[in-house]
C-alpha cells in the first residue's frame, strides 16, 4: 500500500498530518489520507506496476485483503467486509467507481489496470455518499492524467500458455490550454492453461483489445473541461464449465464494454468549487453453448444462446464550500439502468429468457460536512444522502409468464466519524454509518407462473420491499512515522444487516419479504515497515501486511437459527516484500485465504462443504537501463499451487511473462 516519502527534511508540527497523500473517496472531496475518519487503502502506481495480472480484481485481490472469486473465463467480483463477492446483475453490495462516477459493469474482468493511476478502497459504508450498494464498501478507480511535458510508452511481451500482449500510450499537453491521454493495448493466450496439478484445462483461450482516450482543456484561470472515452472487447474467451462436467458444458462468449465522460468544473468564488459530470456506459455480453441438453449433453457447432445489454446514464452536479477549518459539500446525483436479455434456440429463432427486462431509475440528493477542531487535531464528518428509486420490469418479447410492473421506494442514509491526531504520528479513527442495497425489479415488481406436476406456480414481486439497510461502527488506531519507515493500521468493525430479502412460499404462490439479518464483525490490520528510513538509504526495502480477520460472518436462516455467510473466508492476508532502488525493483507477494463454506451444487441434497485454505505466491522483478527502456519478469502462481476460489474453476498454475518498454 503507498506510503510516506522518505525525504521528508523536517517533521510538522504535531497537529499536522506528516503524510501529504490526498484522497477523494471518503467525502467526494480532496482530503488528506491521515485525517479522514474513513478507513480508506490506496494501492499506489508502483504496487500496480509491481503486481502480477491485468485485472482490477488482481489488483484488489493481491493488495487489499478483500474476498473475490475469479473464474477462468473473464468473470470476477468482490465483496468487503464480510459480503460474499459478486460478479452479475445490477445490484450488488459493493460498489466500484471510476473517477468517482459509477463504472457501469456487473463484471470486474472487463476492468483493467493498463490507465490506472492509482485505486481508493474505502472499506465500511458509505450509502451517505454513493447511495445502494456501498454497503460494504467502495472501490474508486483513478485514471491517468497527463497535464505536463508530452510522454508516451511503446510495450511488448509474451508468455506462459502462448500469451502475447502489445501496449501504446501518448499523452500530455496539447499546445495551449489542452492535454490528452491516449492507450491503446491488446492481449492474447492462445494456449489452455495448465492447473498447479500439472494438467491443461482445456477451453480457457481468450483475446482482449481495450483502449482510452482523455482530451482535457482550461477554461480561463480556474476551470476545466475533460472529456473521456474507454473500451473494452473480449473475443473468443473459452468458458470451460465445471471440472464435474468434463469439458461437456464448455462454450464461450463475446463482451464488450464502453464508458463516455464529460466534466466540467471550475470556481465560483474564493471558497466555492462547482462540478457537473455527465456519463454513459454499456455493458454487453453474448453466450454461446457448445452442446445441447443438460443431464446427457451433446457436443454440437456453437451457437448463440444468451446475450444482454446493460446501460447506465448519469449526471452527477458537486457544489463544495471550503473555508480553514470546514468545508460543505453538497450534491445531486441521478441515475437511469436499462437492461435487455435475449435467449435462443439452437437453430437461432428466439426464445423467452429466464428473467425478464428491467430498469431502474435513482434521484439522489447529498451533504457532507467536514470539520477541523482543536488546533486542527480533530477532523469529524456528519454527512446523509436521500435516496428515491422507481424500479421497474418492462415488457419481454417471447416472455409470456409474467406481468409487468413498477414499484416506488426511498430511504436516508446517515454517517458520521471522527479522526483524533495525537503527538508522535499517533491517530485514532472512527465512523458509524447506515447504509443499504435497493431490491431488484424482479423482487418488487416480478410476476411469472410456470407450470410443475400440474400446478400453475406464481412467483410475484411485493411493492412493499424496503431495501436491505445495514448498520456499521468501526473503531481503529494508526501509527505513522516516515522517518522511521514505519506505518500500520488496525480497525475492528461491526456491521447488522436487517431487512435482508427473502423468498417465501405459501401453497402454490412465492413471493419475497424482508425478515431475516446477518452479523459480520472483524479486524483489519496495516503494517509496513521500510527498513531503508532510518538508515538513510537512497533505496527502499519494505516488508508489508494487510489483512482481514473475521471473527462472525453469519446470516440467519428461515428458522432463524444463525449460518455461516458462504463464500467469505476466515481470514485473507496479503503480505511479502518489495524493493526498489530507482534501476532495480522486485516484489515478492504472497496472499493467504483461509477456509469458507459454500454449497455443494453437484452431489445430493446440495450439502454445505468447506473449502480448503490455500496460499499463492507472485514475484516480480523489473530493472530499468539505457535511460527510456525497462524490462519485467513477472511470475504468477511462483509455486505451482493447485487452488480455487469458486470450487470446480480451479486457476492456472505458475505462469511467466517477460515485457519490455520504451519510454519517452
Amino acid at each position: 500500500m503507498a506510503q510516506a516519502g522518505m525525504n521528508d527534511v523536517a517533521p510538522a508540527p504535531a497537529f499536522e498530518p506528516t503524510m501529504n497523500e490526498v484522497v477523494v473517496t471518503a467525502t467526494r472531496s480532496p482530503e488528506n489520507i491521515r485525517t479522514i475518519p474513513a478507513k480508506v487503502e490506496v494501492i499506489d502506481s508502483q504496487d500496480i506496476k509491481q503486481t502480477v495480472g491485468d485485472t482490477v480484481t488482481d489488483l484488489l485481490k493481491k493488495n487489499s485483503s478483500i474476498g473475490v472469486i475469479q473464474y477462468p473465463g473473464a468473470l470476477s467480483g468482490i465483496g468487503i467486509r464480510g459480503f460474499r463477492p459478486e460478479f452479475s446483475g445490477i445490484t450488488k453490495h459493493s460498489l466500484i467507481l471510476i473517477n468517482g462516477r459509477p463504472a457501469g459493469a456487473t463484471n470486474l474482468a472487463t476492468i483493467l489496470t493498463d490507465d490506472v493511476e492509482r485505486v481508493e478502497v474505502l472499506k465500511g459504508p458509505a450509502s451517505s455518499l454513493y447511495g445502494g450498494e456501498a454497503m460494504g464498501g467502495v472501490v474508486n478507480i483513478i485514471t491517468k492524467k497527463h497535464t505536463g511535458k508530452l510522454t508516451g510508452m511503446a510495450e511488448a511481451g509474451v508468455g506462459s500458455f502462448k500469451t502475447n500482449s502489445q501496449k501504446a500510450a501518448l499523452g500530455g499537453a496539447l499546445g495551449k490550454g489542452f492535454d490528452f491521454d491516449l492507450f491503446v493495448r491488446r492481449f492474447e493466450q492462445a494456449d489452455d492453461f495448465k492447473m498447479g496439478n500439472g494438467e491443461t484445462r482445456a477451453h480457457t483461450t481468450y483475446q482482449t483489445r481495450n483502449g482510452y482516450f482523455r482530451l482535457g482543456s482550461n477554461l480561463g484561470k480556474s476551470w476545466r473541461l475533460d472529456a473521456s472515452a474507454s473500451l473494452y472487447q473480449g473475443r473468443d474467451i473459452e468458458t470451460p464449465g465445471d471440472t464435474f462436467d468434463g469439458d461437456d458444458k464448455s462454450g464461450h462468449k463475446d463482451l464488450d464494454h464502453y464508458g463516455l465522460d464529460l466534466t466540467v468544473g471550475g470556481k465560483l468564488g474564493n471558497n466555492n468549487r462547482l462540478s457537473i459530470r455527465t456519463y454513459k456506459t454499456n455493458e454487453t455480453s453474448e453466450s454461446y453453448k457448445h452442446y445441447t441438453g443438460w443431464s446427457t449433453p451433446v457436443q454440437v457447432t456453437p451457437y448463440r444462446s444468451y446475450d444482454s445489454d446493460i446501460d447506465w446514464l448519469g449526471v452527477q452536479l458537486k457544489d463544495e464550500y471550503s473555508w480553514d477549518i470546514q468545508r460543505f459539500i453538497f450534491g445531486v446525483d441521478y441515475q437511469n439502468i436499462d437492461k435487455v436479455s435475449r435467449s435462443y434456440n439452437q437453430d437461432g429463432s428466439r426464445k423467452a429468457p429466464y428473467s425478464p427486462d428491467e430498469g431502474r431509475e435513482n434521484w439522489a440528493g447529498y451533504v457532507e460536512t467536514v470539520w477541523k477542531l482543536m488546533n486542527k487535531r480533530l477532523t469529524a464528518t456528519v454527512g446523509g444522502r436521500y435516496d428515491s428509486f422507481d424500479v421497474k420490469t418492462k415488457e419481454t418479447p417471447y416472455k409470456t409468464d409474467f406481468t409487468p410492473n413498477s414499484a416506488t421506494f426511498s430511504t436516508f442514509s446517515p454517517r458520521a466519524g471522527l479522526n483524533y491526531l495525537f503527538d508522535q504520528g499517533i491517530r485514532l479513527h472512527t465512523t458509524i454509518g447506515k447504509a443499504f442495497v435497493p431490491p431488484t425489479a424482479a423482487q418488487l415488481a416480478g410476476y411469472s407462473e410456470r407450470v410443475v406436476g400440474g400446478v400453475t406456480m406464481i412467483t410475484e414481486g411485493n411493492s412493499n420491499l424496503n431495501p436491505e439497510s445495514s448498520l456499521t461502527y468501526d473503531l481503529g488506531a494508526g501509527f505513522e512515522r516516515p522517518q522511521m519507515g514505519l506505518a500500520m493500521d488496525v480497525t475492528f468493525f461491526h456491521t447488522k444487516v436487517d431487512d435482508k430479502i427473502i423468498s417465501v412460499t405459501n401453497g402454490n404462490i412465492t413471493t419475497y419479504s424482508n425478515s431475516l439479518s446477518a452479523k459480520m464483525e472483524g479486524l483489519e490490520t496495516n503494517f509496513s515497515y521500510d527498513i531503508g528510513a532510518p538508515l538513510n538509504w537512497d533505496r527502499s526495502l519494505t516488508f508489508f501486511v494487510n489483512s482481514t480477520h473475521m471473527f462472525k460472518a453469519e446470516e440467519e436462516q428461515a428458522d432463524h437459527s444463525m449460518k455461516d455467510i458462504h463464500n467469505v473466508a476466515k481470514y485473507t492476508v496479503d503480505y511479502g516484500v518489495k524493493y526498489d532502488d530507482g534501476m532495480f525493483d522486485g516484489k515478492l507477494q504472497c496472499r493467504t485465504q483461509g477456509k469458507m463454506k459454500d454449497t455443494d451444487w453437484n452431489a445430493a441434497g446440495y450439502p454445505e462443504v468447506e473449502y480448503p485454505s490455500f496460499t499463492v505466491a507472485d514475484l516480480m522483478v523489473g530493472v530499468n537501463f539505457l535511460a527510456h527502456q525497462r524490462l519485467t519478469l513477472k511470475v504468477g502462481n511462483l509455486f505451482d499451487k493447485y487452488y480455487y476460489e469458486k470450487k470446480g474453476y480451479p486457476l492456472p498454475g505458475r505462469a511467466v511473462y517477460v515485457n519490455y518498454k520504451y519510454e519517452f
